[in-house]
C-alpha cells in the first residue's frame, strides 16, 4: 500500500518537475532570443546612424569641393579673359621699358589707359585708395586688370608717417590695399612699390625689419631707374625730353610715372614719350613678379 502510494506520488511529481524544467527551459530561450534580437537592432541602429553620418560629411566635402571648383575655374577663367602681354627675358643688349604709373587710380584713369590701348603698352600700376571711394576705386581696379594691366599694392593711404611707424602698422595698410585689389581682381598682389622708395627716409629705423617681413611674404618690391619729373613740376617738353635722357641711360628700364589728379599733363605727354622710345629702338615689356626688381634697398 505504501510502495503504491510513493509509486503514485513519485507518478506525479515527475511530469511537474519536467514541466517545470520545459518551463524555465523555454523562458531562456526566449529571453536569449530577445536579447540577441535587442542587440542586432542596436548594431543596425548604429550602423545606420555611421552610414547616415558618413552620408553627411560626404555631402559636406562634395559641396566644399564644388565650390572650390568653381572657384579655381572662375579664377582661371578670369585670368583667361585678362590675358596680359606674354612675360618675356628680354637678353641683357635688347632695350626694354616697363611703364609703371603710382598712386592712382583717379577718375582721370581711363583717359590713360586708352592712351596705352593706343599703343597696345602694358603697364603696371602701383595703387592706392586716396582718390576714390571703395565702390568706384574697385570697379576701376578691375577695368585697369581687365584691360591687360598689371595692379599692384602701393599704399592704401599713402601717409608716410603712419605707413613707416611700425612693420605692423606697414602690413597692415598693405593688407587692406591688397584686399580691394582682391576684391576688383580676384587675385591677391604679390607686387609692392615703396610709398617713397625702398630707401625712404621715413622708414629708415624699421628697414631691415620690414624689407624681412616684405620677403618673409613672398612679395616682390620694385623701385625704379627713371623718372618721368612729374611730380617735381616738370611738364610738356621738359617732361618729355627728361624721361628720354633717363630711360637711355638703360637698357632695361623701369619707368616711375605717377596716375593722379595733380599729374594728368603727363597723359598729354605720353604719346609723344612712347613715339620717340620707339624711335630709339625700346620695347615696351609688362612688369610682373618674375621681372629682375631694381631695389634700392636690400
Amino acid at each position: 500500500m505504501k510502495r503504491r502510494s510513493r509509486r503514485k506520488r513519485h507518478n506525479f511529481v515527475v511530469p511537474i518537475i519536467v514541466l517545470i524544467f520545459c518551463c524555465i527551459f523555454t523562458a531562456m530561450v526566449a529571453y536569449g532570443w530577445n536579447a540577441r534580437k535587442k542587440n542586432v537592432k542596436v548594431a543596425d541602429a548604429s550602423k545606420d546612424t555611421t552610414e547616415t553620418t558618413v552620408e553627411v560629411n560626404n555631402s559636406e566635402t562634395s559641396s566644399e569641393g564644388e565650390i572650390s571648383a568653381v572657384s579655381e575655374s572662375e579664377t582661371s577663367q578670369s585670368a583667361e579673359e585678362t590675358t596680359t602681354a606674354p612675360e618675356s627675358n628680354p637678353g641683357p643688349d635688347e632695350k626694354v621699358v616697363y611703364f609703371t604709373f603710382d598712386d592712382g587710380p583717379w577718375t582721370g584713369t581711363p583717359r590713360l589707359l586708352d592712351i596705352l590701348d593706343q599703343y597696345n603698352i602694358k603697364a603696371c600700376f602701383f595703387v592706392t585708395a586716396q582718390y576714390m571711394d571703395t565702390e568706384p576705386l574697385i570697379n576701376m581696379l578691375k577695368q585697369i586688370k581687365d584691360r591687360g594691366h598689371n595692379v599692384a599694392v602701393h599704399s592704401l593711404t599713402h601717409n608716410y608717417k603712419k605707413i613707416y611707424a611700425s612693420v605692423d602698422a606697414f602690413m597692415a595698410d598693405y593688407d587692406a590695399m591688397d584686399d580691394l585689389i582682391f576684391k576688383a581682381t580676384g587675385e591677391h598682389s604679390k607686387m609692392l612699390r615703396f610709398p617713397g622708395g625702398s630707401n625712404a627716409s621715413y622708414n629708415k629705423a624699421i628697414r631691415p625689419q620690414l624689407l624681412q617681413a616684405i620677403r618673409d611674404r613672398g612679395i616682390v618690391y620694385f623701385d625704379w631707374n627713371s623718372f618721368d619729373g612729374d611730380v617735381e613740376g616738370k611738364k610738356g617738353q621738359e617732361l618729355i625730353d627728361q624721361t628720354i635722357k633717363q630711360v637711355n641711360e638703360n637698357t632695361h628700364s623701369i619707368l616711375l610715372m605717377h596716375d593722379m589728379p595733380s599729374t594728368a599733363f603727363v597723359h598729354d605727354a605720353l604719346p609723344t614719350i612712347i613715339e620717340r622710345l620707339k624711335a630709339d629702338g625700346y620695347k615696351f615689356e609688362l612688369l610682373n613678379e618674375n621681372t629682375p626688381p631694381r631695389q634700392f634697398a636690400k
